[in-house]
């Protein structure tokens, strides 16, 4: 668990710079974060493909039965923020099954089913609060 606060996480991390590279403002997407860390039960993981760059917030193991996966990315010209659920939420637009392993997701949320909303509000999910 990392008590930190969150902006230093999210630079430490390389986040605050891959959200800029998305075309992302950080105060649009995750307000204030010097007081608080709801995100201190997940991992950050900047992930870089040949054509992808991706931002991954996942839960830990042991919390993701009640804790999200979000993940933003740009791809066909727009930027994208999924929300992701290991229990299927009221409203979902998909369902993704992790594949054992690849280059675009973080090791966490390999083998597994997961429930993705395709949310239009780039905000990220724990700090709309």
């Amino acid at each position: 668990m990392d008590m930190r606060h969150l902006e230093d996480v999210l630079r430490e991390q390389g986040v605050l710079a891959a959200i800029a590279e998305l075309g992302l403002a950080a105060r649009a997407v995750f307000g204030e974060t010097a007081a608080r860390n709801p995100y201190r039960h997940h991992r950050w993981l900047v992930k870089r493909t040949p054509d992808k760059l991706i931002v991954n917030a996942i839960p830990e193991e042991v919390d993701q039965d009640h804790l999200f996966w979000e993940e933003w990315y740009a791809e066909g010209g727009r930027v994208h923020h999924h929300v992701l659920s290991r229990w299927p939420p009221a409203r979902y637009d998909a369902i993704f099954q992790a594949p054992p392993s690849d280059d675009e997701h973080p090791p966490l949320s390999f083998g597994k089913r997961w429930y993705v909303i395709d949310d239009p509000d780039m905000r990220a999910w724990l700090m709309r609060r």
